[in-house]
């Protein structure tokens, strides 16, 4: 599924227009291949928007001479790379710091701290449904709803740490390739390459949401 996704990717590149690639049969190792493919076809990463288990992975037209100049010279190298050919060799530097950047851009897009109120309602009523459907009295369904919401209230700190754990990790990666934080078109603070601050400023989501199917 893998090497089709990418020739699918590849041929909607040939339009020149902004491009919204769909997928559920992915992970972000996959999706960070995919970006570097689109880079060196003259493309660059905008954003990536995860909905339960499916990807939206947005890809823009890179305007800069030199993106320009190597997609030329790829599609030179490689004329059939959507129709099966030999494809580049991705640089795994590149593809850790995509991978950085597509990790940040969803836990800024779905972090726990924003949801944790709406998890923390939907659990204290399900634990007390659970505790009055198998408690025998009041007492012993407070009892059960009391152990049940506990133990998820645990689970739910530690998936917290964790999360908050691989957004600082991603974070020092980015930071240390001289990434920097800037603010879209709706507020969010994304990391953009160096150099490239002033171009992206302001962007945001009007670099996507123009892709097509």
């Amino acid at each position: 599924m893998g090497r089709r996704l990418e020739r699918k990717m590849l041929r909607k590149l040939e339009g020149g227009e902004p491009v919204e690639l769909h997928t559920r049969s992915t992970t972000y190792k996959g999706l960070a291949r995919l970006a570097f493919l689109a880079e060196q076809f003259g493309y660059e990463y905008a954003d990536l928007r995860q909905e339960d288990k499916s990807f939206t992975l947005h890809l823009v037209p890179d305007p800069r001479p030199q993106a320009r100049e190597r997609a030329a010279e790829n599609r030179s190298r490689y004329p059939r790379a959507a129709e099966g050919g030999p494809l580049p060799v991705p640089d795994p530097g590149t593809l850790a710091l995509l991978r950085a950047r597509m990790l940040s851009d969803v836990y800024r897009r779905t972090s726990m701290k924003r949801i944790l109120p709406y998890v923390g309602v939907a659990l204290t009523i399900g634990a007390l449904e659970l505790g009055f459907e198998f408690g025998d009295d009041r007492a012993s369904a407070f009892t059960i709803a009391g152990v049940f919401l506990g133990a998820t209230v645990v689970l739910m700190t530690a998936l917290f740490l964790w999360s908050r754990q691989v957004n600082l990790k991603n974070k020092a990666v980015l930071e240390a390739a001289g990434f920097t934080l800037v603010p879209d078109a709706r507020g969010r603070l994304r990391h953009v390459p160096p150099g490239d601050e002033a171009r992206r400023a302001g962007e945001g989501d009007a670099l996507v949401g123009r892709g097509s199917e």
